[in-house]
């Protein structure tokens, strides 16, 4: 099997029901959210070079520029974590309501990700 096929079949979008639409995107939220923790970790070593080094960086990280990515990094982070949450839900057989419970939890994490959207810009732009 080739790599485009099997990245075909863990990502493949074709044939997958309502809930295995969500599964594929907590698989990608899941590697973004990967990526960003070594990219924190690498930001963090900064702080080895001085107080002076670690506060320039953080100067530049938060400014209107990179607010879209933070924004965007919390909507990815709340939907990973609720979904995570329906599934050992699902998984200890708790609920027989998964889709119900996917647009509930998808619901609240869209409610919680406005208002945490909403704090990061009064912070960033205000």
């Amino acid at each position: 099997m080739s790599l485009k096929n099997a990245i075909g079949l863990w990502f493949g979008l074709r044939g997958k029901s309502f809930t295995g639409y969500a599964f594929v995107l907590h698989r990608l939220t899941g590697i973004v959210l990967t990526i960003y923790l070594f990219l924190h970790l690498a930001f963090l070593t900064s702080l080895t070079q001085g107080e002076e080094a670690y506060t320039a960086l953080i100067r530049k990280t938060v400014t209107p520029t990179f607010l879209p990515f933070d924004i965007l990094l919390v909507g990815a982070t709340i939907y990973h974590g609720l979904n995570g949450l329906r599934l050992v839900i699902a998984e200890f057989g708790l609920t027989r309501y998964h889709k119900e419970l996917l647009w509930v939890l998808g619901l609240i994490g869209l409610i919680l990700w406005i208002y945490v959207s909403y704090l990061l810009y009064k912070i960033v732009v205000v």
